[in-house]
């Protein structure tokens, strides 16, 4: 058990990691894309990784034995959960992308990562309690992100940022529910799936995406 909660801890550290430095890639593309545009190559890009995963876990034996048999497990579940998923991670990633191009990315950070507070708020609907530690990140989290730059007066963009904050929040929760009775990396891959069919049917009725743009 302890080598298991380790081994989480670790890997939301790098999520951590990965979360914090793709600010400055989305800040970059904003300044080249619109914002469905990004979403739209960024979540092909998930969905074709995404697959090949899931064959080579599957090929090396690596699938959830309690679940039912076949390549897609729980397909009722994962098709629902994948889909609510979806939708809300496409709403708040268009909200933060649409923001990030207004506002700079310390500021952009630590507004998105208000979800830290929400969440554990929202929770308290579901019977959870937030704890002083919690009040101790959002210190931190501040120090980090926000000491030294500009105040905390909203902009048109930063007010999309907010609502982006509470959008993650929703759609953490929705994972929180939908995760324990779904293979992880198969519920990832409908949530990017959705995401990037709304994305591309966004980006195709309000931009005019070219190829330029999607080359690497």
């Amino acid at each position: 058990m302890p080598n298991v909660q380790l081994r989480n801890t670790l890997l939301l550290m790098g999520a951590s990691f990965i979360w914090g430095t793709a600010f400055v890639a989305q800040s970059v593309g904003a300044d080249h894309m619109g914002p469905y545009s990004f979403l739209a190559g960024r979540s092909w890009l998930a969905c074709v990784f995404l697959l090949g995963l899931m064959a080579v876990l599957r090929k090396a034996g690596k699938t959830n034995s309690a679940a039912e048999p076949g390549f897609w497990q729980n397909r009722k579940v994962l098709v629902k959960g994948g889909i609510c998923c979806g939708i809300a991670l496409f709403a708040a990633s268009a909200a933060q992308q649409m923001g990030i191009g207004t506002t700079s990315t310390a500021k952009a950070g630590f507004m998105t990562a208000l979800y830290v507070v929400l969440v554990p708020v929202f929770g308290v609907f579901f019977g959870r309690r937030p704890g002083v530690k919690l009040w101790c990140c959002v210190a931190g989290l501040y120090l980090l992100c926000l000491a030294g730059h500009d105040s905390l007066a909203l902009t048109g963009g930063e007010w999309q940022l907010l609502g982006c904050a509470f959008l993650f929040s929703t759609q953490i929760l929705l994972v929180d529910h939908f995760s324990p009775k779904l293979d992880g990396i198969q519920l990832s891959f409908v949530q990017f799936l959705t995401v990037a069919v709304i994305s591309t049917v966004f980006m195709l009725i309000f931009e005019q995406p070219t190829i330029e743009q999607f080359r690497l």
